[in-house]
Protein backbone atom coordinates (compact mmCIF):
# COMPACT_ATOMS: atom_id res chain seq x y z
CA UNK A 1 0.00 0.00 0.00
CA UNK A 2 0.80 3.77 -1.00
CA UNK A 3 -0.21 6.40 1.52
CA UNK A 4 -0.21 10.47 1.43
CA UNK A 5 -1.31 12.54 4.26
CA UNK A 6 -3.28 15.87 3.36
CA UNK A 7 -3.31 18.28 6.20
CA UNK A 8 -5.69 21.51 6.00
CA UNK A 9 -6.63 23.77 7.99
CA UNK A 10 -10.51 25.07 8.01
CA UNK A 11 -11.17 28.67 6.20
CA UNK A 12 -12.16 32.18 8.73
CA UNK A 13 -15.22 32.41 10.08
CA UNK A 14 -16.05 28.83 10.28
CA UNK A 15 -16.59 26.85 13.05
CA UNK A 16 -14.73 23.19 13.56
CA UNK A 17 -18.36 21.49 13.62
CA UNK A 18 -19.17 23.39 10.20
CA UNK A 19 -16.15 22.21 8.39
CA UNK A 20 -16.35 18.63 9.37
CA UNK A 21 -19.84 18.65 8.56
CA UNK A 22 -19.09 20.16 5.54
CA UNK A 23 -16.35 17.39 4.85
CA UNK A 24 -17.57 14.59 5.75
CA UNK A 25 -21.20 15.13 3.92
CA UNK A 26 -20.27 16.94 0.33
CA UNK A 27 -16.45 17.17 -0.18
CA UNK A 28 -15.18 13.10 1.01
CA UNK A 29 -17.89 11.45 -1.35
CA UNK A 30 -17.03 14.27 -3.94
CA UNK A 31 -13.42 12.96 -3.65
CA UNK A 32 -14.10 9.59 -3.60
CA UNK A 33 -15.84 9.90 -7.00
CA UNK A 34 -12.92 11.79 -8.81
CA UNK A 35 -9.99 9.99 -7.18
CA UNK A 36 -9.53 6.67 -8.81
CA UNK A 37 -7.79 3.83 -7.13
CA UNK A 38 -8.29 5.41 -3.61
CA UNK A 39 -8.40 2.53 -0.95
CA UNK A 40 -8.73 4.05 2.22
CA UNK A 41 -10.07 8.00 3.05
CA UNK A 42 -9.38 8.11 6.92
CA UNK A 43 -9.81 11.74 8.36
CA UNK A 44 -8.71 12.54 11.66
CA UNK A 45 -9.96 15.92 13.14
CA UNK A 46 -7.47 17.45 15.58
CA UNK A 47 -8.36 19.50 18.76
CA UNK A 48 -6.36 21.04 21.07
CA UNK A 49 -5.53 18.59 24.53
CA UNK A 50 -4.00 19.84 27.44
CA UNK A 51 -2.61 18.12 30.31
CA UNK A 52 -0.56 20.79 32.64
CA UNK A 53 2.41 19.86 30.38
CA UNK A 54 1.55 20.20 26.54
CA UNK A 55 0.14 23.90 25.90
CA UNK A 56 -3.11 24.07 23.97
CA UNK A 57 -3.66 27.96 24.14
CA UNK A 58 -2.47 28.64 20.45
CA UNK A 59 -4.67 27.48 17.54
CA UNK A 60 -3.84 24.34 16.04
CA UNK A 61 -2.17 24.71 12.70
CA UNK A 62 -4.65 22.44 11.00
CA UNK A 63 -7.85 20.97 11.79
CA UNK A 64 -7.72 17.76 9.77
CA UNK A 65 -5.14 15.25 8.67
CA UNK A 66 -6.44 12.86 5.93
CA UNK A 67 -5.08 9.59 4.94
CA UNK A 68 -5.44 8.47 1.82
CA UNK A 69 -4.20 4.99 0.74
CA UNK A 70 -3.52 3.16 -2.63
CA UNK A 71 -2.02 -0.28 -3.44
CA UNK A 72 0.87 1.32 -4.87
CA UNK A 73 2.80 4.31 -5.87
CA UNK A 74 1.80 3.94 -9.50
CA UNK A 75 -1.60 3.56 -8.77
CA UNK A 76 -1.30 6.89 -6.18
CA UNK A 77 0.44 8.89 -9.30
CA UNK A 78 -2.66 7.89 -11.74
CA UNK A 79 -5.06 8.98 -8.89
CA UNK A 80 -3.13 12.17 -8.44
CA UNK A 81 -2.66 12.91 -12.14
CA UNK A 82 -6.73 13.36 -12.25
CA UNK A 83 -6.88 14.92 -9.32
CA UNK A 84 -4.71 17.67 -10.75
CA UNK A 85 -6.23 17.96 -14.48
CA UNK A 86 -7.87 20.79 -15.53
CA UNK A 87 -11.18 19.31 -15.09
CA UNK A 88 -10.92 17.86 -11.75
CA UNK A 89 -9.23 20.39 -10.08
CA UNK A 90 -11.55 23.40 -11.22
CA UNK A 91 -14.47 21.29 -9.21
CA UNK A 92 -12.15 20.04 -6.49
CA UNK A 93 -10.58 23.57 -5.86
CA UNK A 94 -14.35 25.32 -6.29
CA UNK A 95 -15.45 22.67 -3.41
CA UNK A 96 -12.77 23.03 -0.95
CA UNK A 97 -13.41 27.25 -1.54
CA UNK A 98 -16.19 26.44 0.66
CA UNK A 99 -14.78 25.28 3.58
CA UNK A 100 -11.11 25.04 3.42
CA UNK A 101 -8.15 27.48 3.88
CA UNK A 102 -6.60 26.41 0.50
CA UNK A 103 -3.57 28.32 1.11
CA UNK A 104 -3.19 25.77 4.17
CA UNK A 105 -3.28 22.31 2.52
CA UNK A 106 -0.23 20.38 2.86
CA UNK A 107 0.19 17.32 0.71
CA UNK A 108 3.00 14.72 2.42
CA UNK A 109 3.83 11.00 0.86
CA UNK A 110 4.89 8.25 3.49
CA UNK A 111 8.43 6.79 2.26
CA UNK A 112 9.15 5.02 5.24
CA UNK A 113 6.76 4.38 8.04
CA UNK A 114 7.54 2.29 11.29
CA UNK A 115 6.14 1.17 13.82
CA UNK A 116 7.01 -0.23 17.62
CA UNK A 117 5.29 -2.58 19.54
CA UNK A 118 5.09 -1.64 23.10
CA UNK A 119 5.14 -4.89 24.72
CA UNK A 120 8.61 -5.40 23.67
CA UNK A 121 9.50 -2.99 26.05
CA UNK A 122 7.30 -4.13 29.00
Amino acid sequence: MFKAYVMIKRKPGTTLEEFITYYENKHAPLAVKMVPGLRRYVRHYLRNWENGTYRSDMEAPYDVVTEIWFDDRAAFDVGMAQLTSPETAAVIGADEEKVFDRQSITFLTVDDERETDPSEFI
